[in-house]
């Protein structure tokens, strides 16, 4: 399949992305209309995109300290996947956006990233993945400063993965993975959130997605309950630990959601290599949240 470009005049904002899938995705319920099973061949691009003081303002007051010359690492991504849930929002796209579950982020950070400079970002949708419990899509999101040579790697580029429940969209239907045994370790730190975390992080990253919102609201998606963002823990995974020159790479996978209001336990664990380990966990429970790492490049 070819690849389309289209170039977007500015960043998608998330809030009205997310409104336009819903109305989407109610005309469909009533007009039982059948999404395509493939990927939209398309690769959309924004240029001379700049990440602004306003940015960097509600991340010092909803996350954490930020150095405009080598923004964290997760603020650079709530402010460039616009362009990735454009793609996802499309009534083209195979997979509904209201209500879908984030599972895995796979990042690589080589230069530091700096406040108002011009940056060129890049999304495509990369695959599509049959999950025991729906369908889940890989979309990659690419920046590079403005000015880059072509052939100079990304400063930063990311693979999230989504889960659309209840979509098969592949005859495939894998069995659900059995849970490993696993016993929780000491602690070394504990995090609280509250029962608004969720309604905070989306005035810091403008994603509005419903299940994070209220208890009625992520009811109305399958939830237990309001949960926290997966970038939200991400961003408490690296705060304090990202090198400022970058050059590193970090992971992270969710197993169970984070049901507001919480607590979390946390360990981190230092290895050979540079290479640190994360867990997140329910302390009362025993159940993992997440497992994450982060690692110098080449380590």
């Amino acid at each position: 399949m070819s690849m389309q470009t289209r170039t977007l005049d500015t960043m998608p904002a998330l809030a009205p992305l997310y409104a336009r899938a819903a109305a989407q995705a109610g005309r469909d319920a009533l007009s039982r209309r059948s999404r395509p099973a493939e990927l939209p061949g398309t690769r959309l691009v924004v240029g001379d995109h700049g990440i602004g003081e306003d940015a960097l303002r509600r991340w010092r007051e909803g996350v954490g300290p930020v150095d405009p010359d080598a923004l964290p690492s997760v603020l650079v991504h709530t402010q460039v996947f616009g362009v990735a849930m454009e793609l996802m929002a499309d009534p083209e796209f195979p997979l509904p956006l209201p209500g879908m579950v984030h599972l895995t982020n796979a990042v690589t950070h080589r230069r530091p990233v700096a406040a108002g400079r011009p940056l060129t970002v890049t999304a495509e949708a990369v695959g599509l993945v049959p999950h025991h419990a729906g369908t889940a899509v890989d979309l990659l999101v690419q920046v590079r400063e403005a000015d880059a040579a072509d052939e100079a790697a990304p400063a930063w580029e990311g693979v999230s993965r989504y889960l659309a429940r209840g979509v098969h969209v592949s005859p495939l239907r894998p069995e659900r993975a059995a849970r490993d045994e696993w016993t929780a370790p000491v602690p070394t730190a504990q995090w609280t959130l509250g029962g608004g975390a969720g309604r905070s992080y989306a005035r810091v990253s403008g994603d509005w997605n419903p299940i994070h919102l209220s208890g009625p609201t992520a009811k109305a998606f399958g939830q237990r309950g309001a949960i926290a963002h997966g970038m939200l823990l991400a961003a408490r995974m690296l705060q304090r630990r990202e090198p400022a020159e970058a050059g590193f790479r970090w992971e992270i996978g969710f197993e169970a959601p984070v049901v507001l209001p919480a607590r979390v336990a946390v360990r981190y664990a230092e290895e050979a290599g540079g290479v640190t380990r994360v867990t997140g966990w329910d302390p009362r429970r025993g159940r993992r949240h997440f497992t994450g790492s982060m690692s110098p490049i080449g380590g």
